[in-house]
């Protein structure tokens, strides 16, 4: 199953070595770091819209674009 695990580099609540186990687990996971301190990406965030466009490309068929 295709996996997207997103977490960003300086989580608060959880480490970054976290959410790179996660994805280490999961056999062709997809790993994305975003640069942030939050452990929820808010919108006022450049993270914000990096995080949004890793979404609809992952969730893109085909790597299609919208």
């Amino acid at each position: 199953m295709p996996t997207l695990v997103i977490h960003a580099r300086d989580d608060a609540v959880h480490p970054l070595s976290e959410g790179l186990a996660l994805a280490e687990g999961i056999p062709g996971a997809q790993f994305v770091m975003l640069e942030s301190g939050n452990h929820v990406i808010l919108p006022q965030e450049p993270a914000w819209d990096v995080l949004f466009s890793e979404i609809r490309d992952f969730a893109a068929p085909n790597g299609a674009q919208p």
